[in-house]
């Protein structure tokens, strides 16, 4: 009997394979613009929703200015984000 029955034999993965499975993806300039944009527009809109002379309860304004600056320090990380 051959002793590589039932052996299951696992392929070589060049090095240069593995350092770009080991990476995190990279944003282009495009995503990286649209995406800062749609979180700044966000917080933007919550920020406004806020405002004292808007409708809604206090504790919902005081939730969705929270959300507001979450979206804009959000946006200011996906814009520096290398």
């Amino acid at each position: 009997m051959s002793e590589a029955k039932g052996h299951i034999s696992i392929p070589n993965t060049s090095t240069a394979q593995a350092d770009s499975q080991a990476l995190p993806p990279q944003d282009c300039l495009s995503c990286r613009i649209i995406g800062t944009g749609a979180l700044g527009a966000t917080g933007l809109y919550a920020l406004n929703q806020s405002r004292a002379h808007a409708p809604g309860s206090p504790l919902g304004k005081r939730i969705l200015a929270g959300v507001g600056v979450c979206c804009l320090v959000a946006s200011a990380l996906r814009w520096t984000k290398k």
